[in-house]
C-alpha cells in the first residue's frame, strides 16, 4: 500500500470510495473543493484508492476531520498509521494547534485513543415532531432573513457565543447561506446579535446553527430565533426538525427542551488531538 497527497484526478476515486465504504463519515462538507490541500490524504493499493482523510481548520486552530472513508478491505490500523502523520505533517505547517474528529456510529474512537486523541464532549441530537411553542415575551430584537452584508456581524457572533472547535469562517458561513433552507439574524438597534441557519430534506429540517453574542444571552433573542426559524421550515413542509447539541452545553439544552425538542439517543463523541 502507498500514501500521497490527494489531487483533483482522485475526484471519481474517491466518490466511489465514500459510497461503497462501510467506516465513513457522513459527507456534510463540500471536500472537492480541497484536493489540492495538503492535508487531504489518500491510501492507494496499486492503482485503487482503498482510503481517504482530509482535514480543515477553516479559519480556526481547531481543523476538523470532513471527510473519512476506508475500503472494507483496508486494515483500519494501517490506514490511520499511514495516513496520520502526513495529515498533521500539513496541519502543523497551515499552523493549526489541534485535530478534532467527530466519531459518528462509534467505529473509530477506540483507534484514536490509543493514537492520543482525547474525548472533547459528546453531540447529542434532538427532535420535535409536534407544532407547540411557548409563550415568549418580546426580546426587542429584529429577526429577518440574512443579507450577505450581515455575514461579517454574524461571524463575530459565531467567534464570541462558541470556542474554537466549533468556529465557521466568514466563507463557510456565506456557502451555507447560499444553499440554506433558512438563514436569519437577530438584530438589535440595527446591530446582529444573533443568527440561525438550517437545511430541509423533507420530510426532516435540520437547524445547524444558533447563536446569540454573550452580551446579548439571556434575552430572549435565541429563543425568538428557534421560533423564527421553526416557524420558517414548517411553512416550507417540514414533518419535523432536528437539531444537534453538545451534551454538557446545559443553557441551550435547556431552551430546546423549553420548545419540546426530545434527545432521540444518538449522539456522536469528538476527539482531539494536539497538532
Amino acid at each position: 500500500m502507498d500514501v500521497r497527497k490527494a489531487h483533483p484526478g482522485d475526484r471519481m476515486a474517491i466518490e466511489a470510495l465514500c459510497d461503497m465504504a462501510q467506516y465513513k463519515l457522513p459527507q456534510m462538507w463540500r471536500w472537492e473543493e480541497h484536493l489540492d490541500a495538503e492535508s487531504f490524504v489518500v491510501v492507494e493499493n496499486g492503482r485503487a484508492v482503498e482510503g481517504a482523510i482530509f482535514a480543515w481548520a477553516d479559519g480556526s486552530p481547531v481543523a476538523w476531520v470532513r471527510t473519512a472513508a476506508l475500503n472494507h478491505g483496508l486494515d483500519m490500523n494501517a490506514w490511520l498509521d499511514l495516513s496520520l502523520p502526513l495529515v498533521l505533517a500539513a496541519l502543523r505547517r497551515s499552523g493549526a494547534s489541534t485535530l478534532a474528529w467527530m466519531d459518528y456510529g462509534g467505529w473509530i474512537g477506540g483507534h484514536l485513543e490509543r493514537r492520543g486523541f482525547r474525548p472533547l464532549t459528546d453531540v447529542v441530537t434532538l427532535s420535535k415532531f409536534d407544532r407547540n411553542l411557548p409563550a415568549l415575551g418580546s426580546c426587542g430584537a429584529d429577526v429577518r432573513p440574512a443579507l450577505d452584508a450581515d455575514i461579517p456581524a454574524a461571524a463575530v457572533v459565531d467567534r464570541a457565543a462558541f470556542t474554537a472547535p466549533w468556529w465557521h469562517s466568514e466563507d463557510t458561513m456565506r456557502r451555507r447561506a447560499a444553499v440554506a433552507a433558512y438563514f436569519a439574524v437577530a438584530a438589535l438597534a440595527g446591530e446582529v446579535v444573533g443568527y440561525a441557519e438550517g437545511e430541509l430534506r423533507l420530510p426532516v429540517a435540520h437547524l445547524n446553527r444558533i447563536a446569540v453574542h454573550p452580551a446579548r444571552q439571556g434575552r430572549g433573542v435565541g429563543a425568538a430565533l428557534l421560533r423564527d426559524a421553526l416557524r420558517a421550515f414548517w411553512r416550507q413542509g417540514a414533518g419535523y426538525v432536528t437539531l444537534n447539541t453538545q451534551s454538557d452545553n446545559v443553557y441551550s439544552r435547556r431552551l430546546y427542551r423549553r420548545f419540546g425538542f426530545e434527545a432521540t439517543g444518538d449522539f456522536a463523541t469528538v476527539w482531539e488531538l494536539e497538532v
